[in-house]
């Protein structure tokens, strides 16, 4: 049974915006985050067969960007993790972090968030801007509210951009067209 008080915390909790207003405030970038985001599901996405890629956003001089870690391979039988430390340490000095993405393995990968993946990005919320993606094993891409504190609440937050595996063949069908007209 939910309790009153309970039931309008989970709904505020839900219903608080993606991230610190990232899309009103000029200086998170929201659009050329998401952007971005995007790109590297369309790179990362189709190369998690069975691993999971993860990606901290920054900015510096201008430019957005990942500094990015691939997991180990993933199996049935043991957890499937990527260590989130190494794309921390390829961070250069002088970036402004915006948020994280990381891909879940086609083979092995859920459809949902894991309690680590919301635990995860929860720690980095007290940086301002900061927001979460994640992709499913079927190529779909969300975001996430990283306020969320467990993984119903999150997932109840998530809002679908897309799937990388509709946007990698366009890409592929322009790659093969511009082929064709080179040879």
């Amino acid at each position: 049974m939910i309790f009153p008080s309970r039931a309008l915390a989970l709904t505020l909790l839900v219903a608080a915006p993606i991230c610190c207003n990232a899309d009103d405030d000029p200086d998170c970038f929201a659009d050329e985050v998401e952007a971005h985001v995007l790109e590297q599901f369309g790179t990362y996405g189709p190369l998690s067969a069975d691993r999971e890629y993860f990606g901290f956003v920054f900015r510096l001089d201008g430019v957005i960007a990942s500094a990015v870690s691939r997991g180990s391979l993933c199996r049935w039988t043991q957890a499937c993790e990527v260590d989130t430390g190494a794309a921390a340490a390829s961070i250069p000095k002088g970036a402004k972090v915006l948020g994280e993405w990381h891909t879940h393995p086609h083979a092995t990968g859920s459809q949902a968030l894991s309690p680590e993946d919301v635990r995860g990005a929860n720690r980095n919320l007290r940086i301002r801007c900061y927001r979460a993606f994640f992709s499913m094993s079927n190529g779909e891409i969300h975001s996430w509210n990283p306020a969320a504190t467990f993984v119903p609440a999150a997932m109840a937050s998530s809002i679908r951009l897309g799937n990388y595996r509709q946007r990698v063949a366009p890409l592929q069908r322009a790659d093969a067209t511009l082929a064709t007209r080179l040879r």
